[in-house]
């Protein structure tokens, strides 16, 4: 009995080898790396399957469709395998060249993933050899390529990655505001930032300098003779907004050069002559305002002086 056994053993063995060297004088190497997966699997001990895992033993039984499916792939005429880089359009141009690999590649990788088993596996291989063979244009292959390794990366990052859970939002606050005290720092100046949530109505973020804080009132200011602090203003936001409305007048200065000054007979628009003269004057003004203003920028607080 022991000896019937083997010699099955034997003759199945010869069987599978027959069957191999059929396929690689074919050239159909995607069979052939099939079928010695396949014979792996059949001869591995029990407790060896096992160790193996349900789940690749899965893999390996997923059925698929011909290869021809594939709209690149075509079955060879003669001596049998397949053609693994056929039936590819021509292009006119490199950048044409690489959106036909990049669609193709799509098509790949959406037959790999819908029909994950191991043949299918081993299919970048051949495809890639097939490509030499056939002549791909360098387009093809850079653009094939490029979409294969999108998905590689995606897929390596997913496999790589420490901890899959998304995270949690005040988490996020944190090392978001953690980065942005970083790149103030980074700037060389003494700068807070104000952050308001989305939908509050206020600007989402606000820029200022630590040594002053815009307010209508001081707690530091010289007590009056009574004995109470005096009501004291800071005027830094005034010089901002001197500066804004300087920028915005030079903005239209820069507009009003770019018109038209002839009407459509060849004569000189007066009229925008007069805006544009009063726009130097208003942009001159407006220069001196906020030059001058520059003082109330900082942490001085105006206290109204005290009358005698």
């Amino acid at each position: 009995m022991t000896a019937n056994a083997h010699a099955k053993e034997d003759a199945a063995s010869t069987h599978v080898l027959a069957q191999l060297a059929s396929l690689l004088r074919s050239g159909d190497v995607q069979a052939a790396l099939a079928l010695t997966e396949a014979a792996s699997a059949n001869s591995a001990k029990p407790d060896e399957a096992a160790l193996e895992g349900a789940e690749a033993d899965a893999v390996g039984r997923i059925a698929s469709p011909p290869l021809d499916t594939l709209s690149f792939i075509e079955r060879r005429q003669s001596g049998g395998g397949y053609n693994y880089w056929a039936n590819v359009p021509a292009a006119g141009s490199y950048s044409e060249e690489c959106e036909t690999g990049g669609r193709l590649a799509e098509e790949f990788l959406t037959f790999i993933g819908k029909y994950h088993n191991n043949g299918n596996g081993a299919l970048l291989g051949p495809i890639v050899i097939d490509m030499d063979k056939n002549g791909a244009g360098r387009g093809h292959k850079i653009g094939f390529m490029n979409t294969i390794n999108k998905y590689a990366m995606g897929a390596a990052y997913l496999l790589h990655a420490e901890n899959h859970a998304p995270e949690h939002p005040w988490n996020k606050c944190r090392r978001l505001g953690r980065e942005l005290a970083e790149a103030l720092e980074s700037t060389g100046e003494q700068q807070f930032a104000y952050i308001a949530p989305k939908g509050s109505g206020t600007p989402t973020l606000l820029f200022g300098h630590l040594d002053y804080h815009p307010s209508t009132e001081t707690l530091n200011a010289t007590p009056d003779i009574r004995g109470t602090p005096e009501q004291g203003q800071d005027f830094s936001e005034l010089f901002y907004e001197l500066i804004n409305l300087a920028e915005l007048a030079e903005a239209t200065s820069d507009i009003l050069r770019e018109m038209n000054y002839t009407h459509a007979d060849g004569s000189r628009n007066a009229e925008l002559d007069r805006v544009v003269a009063l726009q130097r004057v208003l942009c001159a003004s407006l220069g001196k305002l906020r030059d001058s203003a520059a003082i109330l920028d900082g942490p001085a607080t105006w206290v109204p002086a005290r009358s005698a």
